[in-house]
């Protein structure tokens, strides 16, 4: 028998579902809509919608009553067959495979153990997900997992291990570095691996934590092809800001692609998928996982066909299950939108933000690079907005003051959602968080039906200046 809905969907992830006393997540996140919440930080998570809950709802209710007559492993391999069904025809190719998982950190890690390569090349952590160095290296990055309640935080999974070579996108104070030097150290990177007889995963990120495409595709692709047997490509899309068109020119690139519906789709945290071209599936649906893998994954999560998802454990994930029914419905009603309404929503919701934040002297924003892409689209726009806060004096407000103000927005008469501070350098030696501004599925549904997808940004960055004045009085 299934427990109550919320508790369905706060099961099957890790402690970063657990929630506090206020009955949130440490994102801030609730297991039911909450409308008096202005999200605006999908870049970290999103909160479940109306629609979404409703959703999820429907297939909890259709899913007990399959329980009456059915073994629950029967009935979650049919239901997770039908979600990597709907995922690939949203936005995949007739060959691609799909592998779910409950976060993009399990899919690394997934991903890791299935191709276990001798090394790994990423961009810095502190524009990826936190756990993400750990998990491609082979080790658990938590100390709960989706199936296992335990797990030894930091130790490995099994006799697997890569090595690691990050990429810096930006220098030590924040700014952006030459593009074409990151292009630089990724191949010196790859060249020095793979001329060894190395096995590279490389890591594409689209996008980082502050909006950035690293390494650029062009450079990607000549070195996979310049060395087919020893690099495989990761593209870690997992913010899911990309179009559908997107997503299929990085599978006909014989790319992976790692996605979340619980970022920029709208939907509840944690819900992933893995997408694998044909070319991948070929060469690697065979090879077995190690039984440790099973922490994290089970067979029902893998196509039924593949030998690889056979040696993991008959489980289920209802959990992960219903969070992905609920981000599906956002993500369907928003690829139904016209491409030219949705980047002329875009277009304007980001003059708006960047014009406010370069209006106002104790704001500054951090640079993002122009987003380079195969298809020009909706996705070469601007959605994720990182800027400092600075005091009267120009000073920049330091760690704690910047966490403060984020957390200070989520409590008060109206609540703001943004994405959580991230490290971005040092500043006059001191180092400093960038706070970030994000557009999101449904923020872009909502404004295709009329309502204004500024106004509430706008309000936030009021209210923030509103928190900054009442840090210096404190200070």
């Amino acid at each position: 028998m299934l427990p109550a809905l919320q508790d369905v969907l706060l099961s099957g992830g890790d402690d970063r579902l657990v929630l506090d006393a206020s009955g949130r997540s440490r994102y801030g996140c609730q297991p039911c809509p909450d409308p008096a919440l202005v999200a605006l930080g999908s870049s970290t998570a999103s909160v479940i919608s109306v629609a979404g809950y409703a959703a999820a709802g429907a297939l909890h209710a259709r899913c007990k009553t399959l329980l009456r007559h059915q073994p629950a492993a029967a009935v979650y391999a049919n239901e997770a067959g039908r979600v990597r069904d709907e995922l690939v025809a949203l936005c995949g190719l007739p060959d691609t495979g799909a592998v779910l998982g409950a976060s993009g950190t399990d899919l690394h890690l997934l991903a890791g153990h299935w191709l276990q390569p001798d090394c790994v090349v990423i961009i810095d952590g502190a524009e990826t997900g936190s756990g993400l160095p750990a998990a491609l290296r082979g080790k658990h990055y938590s100390s709960c997992a989706a199936h296992s309640t335990l797990v030894p935080a930091g130790a490995p999974l099994d006799d697997w291990q890569a090595a690691l070579v990050t990429l810096s996108p930006r220098a030590a104070d924040g700014s952006l570095r030459d593009p074409e030097q990151v292009d630089a150290d990724c191949v010196a990177a790859v060249t020095q691996a793979a001329e060894a007889g190395r096995r590279v995963l490389l890591v594409l990120t689209d996008l980082s934590k502050t909006g950035l495409l690293v390494p650029g595709r062009a450079t990607v692709l000549a070195l996979q092809q310049r060395w087919p047997a020893l690099v495989t490509v990761l593209v870690d899309a997992c913010q899911f800001r990309l179009s559908a068109a997107s997503v299929r020119d990085y599978l006909a690139c014989g790319f992976l692609v790692a996605l979340t519906g619980s970022k920029f789709a709208g939907g509840p945290t944690f819900c992933g998928v893995l997408l694998v071209p044909g070319v991948l599936a070929e060469r690697y649906r065979d090879r077995p996982l190690n039984a440790a893998v099973g922490a994290y994954s089970c067979a029902a999560d893998w196509p039924a066909q593949w030998r690889c998802g056979q040696s993991l454990p008959v489980s289920t994930n209802f959990g992960l299950l219903l969070r992905w029914q609920a981000a599906l419905f956002g993500l369907q009603q928003f690829h139904r939108l016209p491409a030219a309404q949705v980047s002329a929503l875009l277009t304007t919701f980001g003059s708006a933000v960047s014009a406010r934040i370069a209006s106002d002297p104790l704001l500054e924003a951090l640079p993002v690079a122009p987003l380079h892409r195969a298809d020009a689209g909706w996705d070469s726009l601007q959605t994720v907005f990182p800027f400092l806060l600075r005091h009267a004096d120009g000073s920049y407000f330091d760690v704690v003051q910047t966490r403060a103000v984020h957390q200070a927005l989520m409590h008060g008469e109206r609540r703001y959602q943004l994405g959580q501070a991230v490290a971005c350098g040092e500043r006059d030696g001191m180092p400093v968080m960038a706070l970030r501004l994000c557009v999101s599925a449904l923020m872009v549904i909502a404004g295709a039906a009329g309502a204004s997808m500024t106004e509430d940004a706008l309000a936030a960055l009021e209210v923030i200046a509103a928190h900054r004045r009442t840090v210096e009085v404190v200070g």
